[in-house]
C-alpha cells in the first residue's frame, strides 16, 4: 500500500471522532485567578497568602513565642478534653446530653484543625535564619497548587460540557494596556522595516514591538472579540465553575 493511501486510510479512520468533537472554547485564566477565594487573601506587600501558614508572624520572635504558646495552651485543652467533656455533661439532664456531646465534638474538631494551621505556621516562621516570623517565599506552594488544581478542574469539566479537546487561554492575546501611555514619537517610526529583511532585532525593535503591542492593546480594548468566529466565549462560564466549586472551602 502505498503512503497516499496509508494517509487517506488514517484520515477516515480518525475522521468520526473530528467530527464529533464540539468547537474550541476560550477562556481567560486571569479572570479565573482573581475570581479566585485565595486571590482575596494575597498580600501585594509581603508576597504572602493571609489567613494560611504563609502569613507572616507578626512582631518577630516575640510574636512567634506568642504563637507557640498559644498552641501550647491549645494542646494542654485537647489533651484534657475527655475530663472537660465530662465535667460538662456532670449536671446536664440525660435528654440533654446529646446535644452538649454534639457541640463538644464540634468545638474540638475546630480546635484540632486550627492547632495543625498553627503549627504549620509557627514551622514556617522559623525557616529564614535571623528573621523570626518571616516565612520563606516556599510556604505559598500550597496555595499556588490549590488555586491551580481548582482552575485545572474548571478546564476539565468545560472539556467535558462542551466535548472538545482545545481550549484557548486569551490572556497572551488580550494584553493589559500600559497606563503610561504610549510614546508616540518611537511608535511612528517604521522600526519594523529591519524585521522583514531578516535582520536580528535590537532593544530598540524590541521596544517597538512591545510600544506597537501596547497600541493595537488600547484600540481593541481588553475584552475584544479576537476569535470571531469558530470559538466559544465560556469565560463567564468558567468563573461561575469556579465559584461553584470553592462556595463553602475554607481556605
Amino acid at each position: 500500500m502505498s503512503n497516499r493511501n496509508l494517509l487517506v486510510v488514517a484520515f477516515l479512520f480518525c475522521l468520526p471522532s473530528i467530527l464529533l468533537a464540539g468547537d474550541p472554547v476560550m477562556l481567560d485564566t486571569r479572570l479565573l485567578f482573581l475570581a479566585h477565594p485565595l486571590f482575596a487573601q494575597f498580600d501585594c506587600a509581603t508576597n504572602r497568602f493571609r489567613n494560611t501558614p504563609s502569613e507572616y508572624v507578626d512582631g518577630g520572635q516575640r510574636g512567634v513565642d506568642e504563637l507557640v504558646a498559644e498552641i501550647q495552651n491549645i494542646d494542654k485543652w485537647l489533651s484534657q478534653a475527655p475530663q472537660i467533656l465530662r465535667e460538662r455533661l456532670k449536671d446536664v439532664p440525660l435528654p440533654d446530653r446529646m446535644l452538649v456531646e454534639r457541640n463538644f465534638l464540634a468545638e474540638k474538631r475546630e480546635k484540632e484543625k486550627r492547632v495543625g494551621e498553627m503549627k504549620m505556621r509557627a514551622y514556617m516562621a522559623r525557616l529564614v535564619p535571623g528573621q523570626p516570623g518571616v516565612t520563606p517565599a516556599a510556604s505559598i506552594y500550597p496555595q499556588v497548587n490549590q488555586i491551580m488544581s481548582d482552575v485545572r478542574a474548571v478546564i476539565k469539566q468545560l472539556k467535558e460540557r462542551h466535548q472538545t479537546e482545545l481550549v484557548i487561554d486569551v490572556c497572551d492575546f488580550l494584553p493589559v494596556a500600559d497606563p503610561r501611555g504610549l510614546r508616540s514619537e518611537l511608535l511612528v517610526k517604521n522600526l519594523h522595516a529591519g524585521i522583514w529583511k531578516n535582520d536580528k532585532p535590537d532593544a530598540r525593535i524590541n521596544e517597538w514591538l512591545a510600544e506597537a503591542s501596547e497600541f493595537w492593546a488600547g484600540q481593541l480594548g481588553v475584552d475584544a472579540q479576537i476569535f470571531p468566529v469558530g470559538v466559544t466565549d465560556v469565560r463567564l462560564e468558567a468563573i461561575k465553575l469556579l465559584e461553584e466549586r470553592t462556595k463553602g472551602q475554607n481556605k
